[in-house]
């Protein structure tokens, strides 16, 4: 999952010089959230389309339409950037960034080789699709989940059970959050379990370790446990 991969290209930026107003524009025709601002072709800073809701003047103020186009046109843009900029390189992975992100508070941010020059930006949408695409979220199946003990062959046995169903494995992921020492929570998105054998399915797995919850999106059955 390395953001290069995943990373949209063909970054649109914007001169710490340039307005708010010219912000304003590039935001609303290129429907894009984020700009990386440049100094003589040097990255100086970031900025939002919420910078520069911020910036602009409160529904409450006396300034006409006129007025605030004039004021939004005097302010520059290094005036409301943030900095310094948070990158990250092309060859880290997708789950990098996103703990970049969760930890600032940050919705993207420029993808950069080893000169700094911008090759990209990955932003939460990125990781979303990623996640979609690693899960199998997207195609219709079914997804399991349970609390194990954490020792080796216990995922290997619930595997056994849905592929002896029939059925065949999508993706599966562990965590250690919200659980005691010694156990994880395992999620397996699986497809192609035969209606017929859906049932007895549950069962073994519910005999092979602690289900907490099912959900088989192709009959739009769910169960928690």
């Amino acid at each position: 999952m390395l953001i290069n991969e995943w990373m949209s290209r063909g970054v649109i930026t914007i001169k710490n010089s340039d307005s708010l107003n010219d912000a304003m524009r590039i935001f609303q025709k290129k429907m894009i959230s984020m700009l990386p601002v440049l100094s003589r072709g040097s990255l100086v800073g970031i900025v939002t389309d919420g910078d520069i809701k911020k910036a602009m003047p409160s529904d409450a103020t006396t300034l006409d339409k006129y007025e605030i186009r004039s004021l939004m046109d005097s302010v520059k843009i290094e005036s409301v950037m943030s900095k310094p900029v948070i990158t990250i390189g092309k060859n880290h992975t997708v789950d990098e960034a996103a703990v970049i992100m969760l930890s600032k508070g940050i919705s993207g941010m420029p993808v950069v080789n080893g000169m700094d020059d911008i090759e990209g930006i990955i932003t939460k949408s990125d990781v979303f699709r990623c996640l979609v695409s690693f899960t199998g979220a997207a195609h219709a199946g079914q997804i399991f989940a349970f609390r194990i003990k954490d020792m080796p062959g216990i995922i290997k046995t619930i595997t056994d059970v849905i592929r002896m169903g029939g059925g065949r494995l999508s993706s599966i992921l562990t965590s250690y959050d919200d659980v005691e020492d010694g156990f994880r929570k395992v999620f397996i998105h699986s497809f192609d379990i035969p209606e017929a054998n859906f049932d007895n399915v549950v069962e073994q797995l519910r005999e092979s370790a602690q289900m907490l919850y099912l959900a088989d999106q192709t009959r739009n059955i769910r169960k928690l446990f």
